[in-house]
Parts: structure tokens; sequence; C-alpha cells
């Protein structure tokens, strides 16, 4: 087992500035990682269910391209389908007998779609399979039998690849999240809803990007009205929950003005009405967040093989090893490096931060001990990481218990 770095990098809360953002379940990149992680789920599912064993895919290329829709004042209608496209390998046969891939595919993209659009019915959507069985191994997409998936007997990182977890969440990390269930929560909300919050010292301000959804409201002054009133009991409820002040700024683009489709306005709940493409891996990462003051790992998760792949295995050994340090040692961040075909217990280099100003030595016990498991498969397939809403209540719970 390597010997653990002495570099000491502050954790995000010792920061005298912190930047966290969050793309809500209905932004384009978080529905192409979604879509991807349900496909693989799905995926993986049917295959345990059949074949007895996870096959190779890796799913994590899914691109959610933009519709157009038509507005009037208050309405409107798709006149060109939002595209849902799936990319990436896959095996499509075991032992020569073929896999609905296509079917399992398409039925997450929809469904996923449907749980996170409030105006799914509203939306003309075309599914597109650009996925391939290609490899220099003739049988790694197409398995003869069990014996063609190494993996099976022991997995090991299928690259090499750097992966950070972190516990527990800071509060500006909640404080986004917060922002996006407080919105989502309002009939009129669409669910693609971006907040960033900013943290100077113990004073907040977070700014959040809301859309109405058709059906709702009828005018320009009612939209802003009821972004406003939303704005500000979620800033009362902080100011009673924080250390220090707290502005909460909405739809800083909006007005009061003009026909309510000239606001930020949608059928779906989402700007990929207006043509916007999602990409798997531009948008939030494991945690649900985006936050620069966190180490930088080199994987995507969504969509990714939950029986040996690196970035998603390896970010489940990270989140867990963080989780086991931080139940003891209070906030911390552990960051894993694995070389291409290297067991998962047998990391090049193990990194942990605690705000200790070194790492007690039963924290490399914790970590090790969680390097040692093997049991991510159930939970992965859980849906562990699939873009959610938090419930609100939890969030102020996690809110408070984090400032005191």
């Amino acid at each position: 087992m390597p010997a653990l770095s002495e570099l000491r990098t502050p954790l995000p809360h010792e920061l005298a500035v912190e930047v966290v953002e969050r793309k809500g379940i209905g932004h384009p990149d978080t529905l192409a990682d979604g879509i991807a992680e349900l496909a693989s789920i799905r995926y993986s599912r049917h295959c345990l269910d059949t074949v007895g064993v996870v096959l190779h895919h890796n799913l994590d290329k899914v691109a959610v391209l933009g519709g157009r829709a038509v507005f009037t004042d208050t309405d409107g209608f798709y006149d060109r389908p939002l595209r849902v496209v799936f990319g990436g390998r896959i095996s499509t046969t075991f032992a020569g007998r073929p896999l609905p891939v296509r079917d399992i595919l398409r039925q997450a993209a929809l469904d996923h779609l449907r749980k996170t659009l409030p105006g799914f019915d509203r939306v003309t959507v075309e599914v597109r399979h650009e996925t391939t069985d290609s490899s220099k191994f003739p049988t790694w997409f197409a398995p003869r039998s069990r014996e063609d998936l190494p993996e099976r007997v022991r997995a090991f990182s299928n690259d090499t690849a750097y992966l950070v977890g972190a516990a527990a969440r800071t509060p500006t990390e909640t404080l986004v999240l917060l922002a996006e269930a407080w919105f989502r929560r309002l009939p009129w909300a669409g669910s693609d809803i971006k907040a960033l919050a900013v943290r100077n010292g113990t004073t907040w301000t977070v700014t959040v990007c809301v859309p109405a959804l058709a059906g709702h409201l009828t005018t320009a002054a009612e939209f802003d009205d009821a972004v406003t009133g939303a704005a500000a009991d979620l800033t009362a409820v902080l100011q009673q929950r924080l250390p220090g002040p707290v502005t909460v700024v909405c739809n800083t683009r909006g007005s009061r003005t003009g026909p309510l489709s000239g606001q930020y306005f949608t059928l779906s709940g989402s700007a990929v009405d207006y043509g916007e493409d999602g990409l798997v891996g531009r948008g939030n990462a494991r945690t649900g967040v985006i936050s620069g003051a966190h180490l930088a790992g080199n994987e995507a998760t969504y969509g990714k093989n939950p029986a040996y792949h690196v970035g998603k295995v390896g970010g489940w050994l990270a989140d867990e090893a963080a989780r086991a340090v931080a139940g003891q040692f209070g906030p911390c961040r552990v960051a894993l490096l694995w070389r291409n075909g290297a067991p998962y217990s047998e990391p090049a280099s193990i990194e942990i931060t605690t705000t200790h100003p070194q790492p007690p030595a039963a924290a490399a016990d914790l970590v090790r001990a969680t390097l040692a498991r093997t049991d991510w498969m159930e939970d992965l397939l859980s849906g562990r990481y699939l873009p959610a809403v938090h419930p609100i209540e939890d969030l102020l719970s996690e809110l408070e218990r984090a400032v005191t």
C-alpha cells in the first residue's frame, strides 16, 4: 500500500471564498447524465437477470440535442423534436443470442425524461442509436461465455484515473441543492433550474435561474411576482439558519414587461425547448454539484459499467472512504489514484485530508478497509448517482447540522 501524501490542500469550508453551482435535473447536461445512468442500470439489471453477469458497456457518451418550440404569448408547440443520441460501446449479444439493447435504452431515455420534465407530454422526442460493439478484442462486446469477462473473477481498474471523494457536504453545497428544491416544488416552475452560491467568509449570495412552465402563469409581471416572492421566502428561511447574511437573487435578465414567452418560459420545463444541447460529464459531479474547491477527478461517472469501470467503481470507493473518515474525524477529502490493471485494493497513491494538520492513522485504516470492499454493485444499481431533487426538509436539517 503506498505512503500517504503529506501535501495538505485546504478543504472547501476552510477557504475564505467558496463557489458552488448546481445544474438542476432539467438542465440539458443533467438530462444526459441521468439518461446515461438509468440506461446503464436498466441494461445491467437485464444482464444479471438473463445471463447472471453485467456485460461490457460504456454508455457515458449520451447527447441530448435540443428541440425547437414555436411560442405564442403564453403557450406553444414543438415543430422540431428533442433528440437523444446514444453513443458509446455496448454488448448486443451473449453466446450468440441477441439482447434487446435498443428497447432498453429507448425506454430508459423516455422514462427519465418523463420523470424530470414536468411538461414532458408537450415534447416530441426522437431516440437515436449510435452505439457500437467495436473493439480490438473480438469477444469484449460479444462474449461467448462468462469466461470472456475477466473482471468476473476479480475487478480491476480499466484505466489510469484519479478519483476524489469528500464528506460531508459544506453548507454552500447544501444551499444550491436547497435552492433547486425550493423552486422545483412550485407548480409554475420548470425543472431546468440553475443555482450558484458564493460564500465570502460568512456571507452568502445565491443566484438562481428558474423557468416558467406553460399553463400556470399568464403575464411577465405575474412571473416576476412569483419568482420574487419565492426568493424572499427562501431568503427568510436561510437567514434563520445561516450564521451570516444571505442574499437570493433570481432571473437577473427577467422583466415585468412584454409577453410571458419573452421571459424564461418553457413548454417542457427545460431550455431544450430552445435547442440547448446536453452532454454527459459537462455538469454536476457525482456529488450533484460543481465545486471548484474540491480537487478535480478526471472521470465522469454516469453511464459507466458498474462491474469494474474505474470512473464508477473508483468513484464509489472514494465516496465511501470519505464517508467513513468523516464519520469519525469530521470534514475530509480522500483522493485515490489507480493505474490501469491495478486491483481496487491497491491504488498507486492515497491522499487523505482532514481538519487535522496530519490525518490520523485511524483515518488511513478506514480508507484501506473501504478499498477491500467489493459490495458496490447493488448500491450502484439502486440509483445512487441518478440525478434527483433532494427533499427540502432533509436539506434544511442538514444545513442546521452543518452550521452548528
